[in-house]
């Protein structure tokens, strides 16, 4: 069974009409999450801003609708619902547009145009053509088909940046070419790990294997579980966002990480415990908004459609060795100036001791970016313990951090991951 782990993001910077461009490339992990990419909700961004629909976007065919309102409103458009005729039009600037619902004609200016998709009524929203509504207005359109977006780019969004829809393309499919060839490069590689199991570096000291988790039964949850969410835009973690939901007796649940580390040390007197519920597929915690819980087709926990991993003790003595590195991003794909990226560095020794590249281990839990802070950081050194789930950094200034730890189902593509905290940690084997 293969388990999401991380995704480590590469820095693309390429000069157009004198704005630099930053592109970054989530590559496609061998995991559990990439059998689930076709399944994800389809994510629209209109110049650089994601959009938000009470319906998800629905792509049949190649051909995506999506909620009128929001769309029309990311273009600028000044949108009017005719009933008697059951259509909506749309105006800016030198454009008019015309949809009748469930025609596959339209009007634009004046012009009758053919469409693929008609627009059409669905639980009372109007759901209307993306890629025709957009390029009619001038705009960019780009289909990133394996995390399944959709970058549009208005032509007054790029003119403010120095550029045009020409160049912008150029960029955006040189960026798709290769993150089309590193996924397809990923899928062979999980092929070929499946056949031939690859040999960690013998100096690496391995942490000790565990074992998986019980059968999960949704009556007995029992326990930590942990999975990532990923935030494409880099904006609220870094690029992952990791969630943690421990189960308690009683119908007790604790969200998030234990203040004192692993959900060992978890004491309700200290603790955010909270009531829940489940009950026709859904997680109802007190105070909360509902979320959906089931059991996916491998077995795994899901919760709000994430695959989650159960914490499992680690043996006693577990010791780390090797320079293990965290990576994370701040900025969308596209035209943003102030995107960043940060590298964090941590190089465990069997004697229990550790250098780090950051002050605080801390000082990332909030997903702040840092550029190339291998170059200029001042390493910093202290000793680790670890217990049961939980991870002991002692700093030599004195500093005590504790954290989730936990090691999950290694596979086979020559790294070894350690959970600590938020953060996914991988070992650099080159």
């Amino acid at each position: 069974m293969h388990y999401f782990i991380s995704r480590s993001p590469r820095l693309k910077l390429i000069a157009v009409a004198g704005l630099v461009m930053l592109g970054i490339i989530l590559l496609a992990a061998v995991s559990q999450e990439s059998s689930h990419a076709s399944a994800k909700p389809i994510d629209v961004y209109v110049d650089d801003e994601k959009l938000t629909f009470a319906i998800d976007p629905d792509n049949q065919d190649g051909t995506t609708v999506v909620q009128m309102r929001p769309l029309f409103e990311a273009l600028g458009m000044e949108v009017k619902w005719h009933g008697e005729s059951r259509s909506v039009s749309a105006v800016k600037e030198g454009v008019t547009i015309l949809l009748v619902l469930d025609s596959h004609e339209a009007e634009v200016n004046g012009r009758s145009v053919q469409l693929e998709r008609p627009a059409v009524l669905v639980n009372d929203h109007t759901m209307v053509p993306l890629r025709f509504v957009s390029e009619s207005t001038g705009a960019l359109v780009h289909w990133n088909g394996v995390h399944q977006e959709i970058i549009v780019y208005t032509p007054e969004f790029l003119s403010y940046y120095g550029t045009n829809i020409t160049e912008v393309k150029e960029m955006l499919d040189q960026l798709q070419a290769e993150i089309d060839a590193e996924y397809a490069a990923a899928k062979e590689a999980e092929k070929e790990a499946e056949r031939e199991a690859e040999t960690p570096d013998p100096s690496i000291v391995l942490p000790p294997a565990v074992d998986e988790a019980d059968a999960v039964q949704l009556d007995q949850l029992q326990g930590m579980y942990y999975g990532g969410q990923f935030d494409y835009g880099g904006y609220e973690c870094g690029g992952i966002c990791w969630l943690f939901y421990t189960f308690l007796p009683d119908q007790k649940i604790v969200v998030g990480q234990p203040k004192g580390g692993g959900p060992e040390t978890i004491d309700c007197a200290h603790d955010a415990c909270l009531s829940y519920s489940i009950k026709d597929g859904m997680l109802i915690i007190d105070g909360e908004e509902p979320l959906s819980i089931g059991v996916n087709k491998d077995g795994a926990l899901e919760i709000d459609d994430v695959a989650m991993r159960k914490v499992v003790p680690v043996p006693e003595g577990t010791k780390l060795g090797g320079e293990y590195i965290s990576q994370g991003y701040y900025g969308l794909v596209g035209v943003t100036p102030y995107a960043s990226s940060w590298t964090n560095y941590m190089t465990f020794y069997p004697d229990g001791t550790f250098t780090s590249d950051q002050s605080s281990l801390a000082s990332l839990d909030t997903g702040n970016a840092r550029t190339d802070s291998s170059s200029n950081a001042e390493t910093v050194k202290g000793t680790y313990k670890i217990e049961a789930n939980t991870i002991e950094l002692t700093y030599d200034d004195g500093t005590v951090e504790r954290y989730v730890f936990a090691i999950p189902p290694q596979t086979t593509e020559g790294r070894i991951y350690v959970q600590i905290g938020d953060q996914s940690f991988h070992i650099k084997t080159e």
